[in-house]
């Protein structure tokens, strides 16, 4: 029985999950295709567990979502220590809370079909239908947006999804089982701030990334130290904001633009990944290049953004997801060519050149020292 029927009929749904509150908000496919949006490379928390239901955690929530008839139905669920919420708000102010937390999320103050109607203007490939409408950029946190990205690294989302999976079950609360599935919390600053944590991540097949997390939380938590950090990133230009976020190890162009693209608002921006960059050449005639280099990300990048503006990155996004979906047709039977939703080889060989340089100046700091 689907979850999103069931759920109304009782308050307890397993020995550590309670149901919070269900809804609807009318919105029609041509404003969200949520299966593309969901699994379309952007956040790697939802799963389609039946047909066109999709089952995924946001904060200390699990929800699960449908889009029927132009509405999107869904269900939150609570753990069980949770239960007290229920005593300290009513039906319709919860109804009120999750219905924001989805318009936020969801970003539905943007209205996409006009946004379509312009880039038809300017791109025929919009105008032709050969990139579809309906898929919208996610309001994304900022750290679990942070630490996906890096785990993108010459990877693929299947294997994405799986390492955050696994990172949330090793380090984050456990929020509750629902239909056979056990989901947890994406872990904070501090769960994920533990010295063995390179180590352990590495066990887990993390590779060279467990390196990049354990750095990144050590230089939010001591560095920055500064729990107002993204937010006051949002403040920032682009370009100061990229900077910033450059500063961190294992962050270079890509994953930067992600995080400004889905976390910070920044909606004009279009990170370049492999796939961006063959769709660069081979519709839009950009010069052919074997790898993406720190000039032609800049290129594309400029040539997309002029192009698709404005909300440039939500054009990127749905170009993407349209992209992923169709090399992942073309490759249903090759498994081992899945589709990858990687930074460019240049950024990776920096980050492990920018890893070394800094092994090499700590050297040479603790050698002054004992001097």
């Amino acid at each position: 029985m689907s979850s999103l029927t069931s759920s109304s009929l009782t308050s307890i749904v397993s020995d550590n999950l309670i149901h919070y509150c269900s809804g609807s908000i009318p919105i029609s496919f041509t404003e969200l295709n949520l299966k593309q949006t969901l699994l379309g490379g952007q956040s790697f928390r939802w799963i389609e567990q039946i047909s066109n239901e999709f089952i995924g955690v946001l904060g200390s929530y699990i929800i699960c979502l449908q889009h029927i008839n132009e509405n999107l139905h869904y269900t939150f669920y609570i753990n069980i220590s949770n239960k007290n919420l229920l005593n300290l708000s009513n039906e319709n102010n919860r109804q009120n809370e999750t219905s924001l937390i989805l318009h936020n999320y969801f970003q539905l103050s943007i209205k996409l079909h006009d946004l379509f109607q312009i880039w038809c203007k300017s791109d025929e490939r919009f105008q032709n239908h050969l990139i579809p409408i309906g898929i919208r950029v996610l309001a994304q946190d900022p750290l679990e947006n942070l630490i996906s990205f890096i785990c993108s690294s010459n990877n693929n989302v299947q294997r994405i999804t799986k390492m955050i999976k696994l990172l949330c079950i090793e380090y984050g609360k456990e929020i509750g089982t629902l239909n056979g599935i056990t989901y947890h919390e994406f872990p904070t600053i501090d769960e994920l701030d533990k010295p063995n944590l390179e180590k352990h991540l590495r066990e887990l097949n993390f590779g060279y990334r467990a390196r990049y997390i354990q750095e990144t939380i050590k230089y939010l938590k001591y560095t920055i130290n500064d729990l107002s950090f993204f937010d006051r990133l949002k403040s920032l230009s682009v370009k100061e904001a990229r900077i910033e976020l450059l500063k961190i190890m294992g962050v270079g162009r890509k994953v930067a633009d992600c995080v400004l693209l889905m976390s910070l608002g920044k909606q004009d921006v279009v990170p370049v990944d492999t796939h961006i960059h063959s769709i660069a050449v081979t519709y839009y005639g950009r010069r052919k290049n074997l790898q993406l280099t720190t000039s032609n990300y800049d290129e594309i990048s400029s040539f997309f953004e002029q192009l698709w503006k404005p909300f440039a990155g939500w054009a990127q996004a749905a170009a993407f997801s349209n992209e992923l979906r169709s090399t992942s047709n073309n490759k249903t039977n090759i498994k081992s060519r899945s589709l990858k939703r990687s930074i460019s080889s240049y950024e990776t060989n920096n980050q492990h050149q920018l890893v070394k340089c800094r092994k090499k100046s700590l050297s040479i700091q603790q050698q002054i020292k004992e001097s």
